[in-house]
């Protein structure tokens, strides 16, 4: 697992997830090292394409093409790919030595490290850097440089991207399935990390006092993430600081007056649910 911690972790994933009819869960996640601050980032762009790109509706099929463009950007980054094999080697490797214990299902076990097995190759066997050959077809390239402007997917603009929002939905479902296909193994690959990450640690009810919070980590931990939970009734969010050391909560409150700072600190004492994985 990735070991490398950043200096300053304050991008954020928000989800709300429904907890009863009044009230909702902000779950909030806090990457603690650049590879996962990378992941997170694509997990979130590649779940968005795939809700842009099924819906029938021009609108949506812009979106997603802004969105598709976006992906190329982020995984024109680094050495994503290189990363995710170290990664999914040491994963492969944890759980072969689990085989051994008498509480482990062996057919699931199985299963799994098959599934690993397969992504492992389908992101070996990548040519090049993920994304690189779509990024050369000749209307992705034509949308790359009519779309940054802003209004550049007016029909004058862009005539071939008018006709392309024209033609009937499953024929553009089609090809959207087709560049998505560049993805699907980096998507799965993502999936099964962020999933093995986020259940690495249950969530324990926590209390920062005047809307702060401090948590320094052993040397022998390796987290990976910070995943705080608040209720949606709370006026406040977290802003995280963090590295290899340690990490501090802020409570902030948005200001909503015209007249004085957009946002505040809270100074209250707060309840808060938090997993570090």
């Amino acid at each position: 697992m990735p070991t490398a911690a950043s200096p300053d972790s304050q991008s954020t994933v928000a989800n709300t997830v429904v907890n009863n009819k009044d009230s909702q869960i902000i779950l909030y996640e806090f990457p603690l090292n650049e590879q996962v601050r990378t992941y997170l980032r694509l997990e979130n762009l590649l779940d968005a394409q795939l809700k842009l790109q099924n819906r029938d509706s021009k609108i949506s099929h812009v979106g997603a093409l802004h969105n598709l463009l976006e992906i190329l950007d982020c995984l024109d980054r680094g050495d994503i790919k290189g990363d995710l094999l170290k990664e999914l080697e040491q994963q492969k490797l944890h759980f072969q030595q689990l085989a051994e214990s008498p509480y482990i299902d062996e057919l699931k076990l199985k299963t799994f490290l098959t599934q690993l097995q397969k992504i492992f190759q389908w992101i070996s066997h990548y040519p090049g850097k993920f994304g690189s050959k779509l990024r050369k077809e000749r209307f992705i390239e034509l949308i790359n440089n009519r779309m940054r402007i802003p209004g550049g997917s007016c029909s004058f603009g862009l005539p071939e991207l008018h006709q392309f929002l024209h033609q009937p939905f499953a024929q553009r479902l089609l090809r959207f399935e087709q560049w998505f296909s560049h993805f699907s193994g980096l998507h799965q690959c993502l999936k099964i990390l962020l999933r093995l990450f986020r259940e690495n640690a249950p969530f324990a009810l926590r209390t920062a006092y005047a809307g702060r919070y401090q948590h320094n980590f052993d040397k022998s931990s390796n987290p990976q993430m910070v995943r705080i939970k608040l209720d949606s009734s709370e006026p406040c969010f977290p802003e995280v600081s963090g590295s290899k050391h340690c990490f501090n909560i802020r409570f902030l409150i948005p200001n909503k007056s015209e007249h004085e700072a957009d946002i505040v600190a809270c100074d209250q004492q707060r309840q808060f649910e938090i997993a570090i994985c």
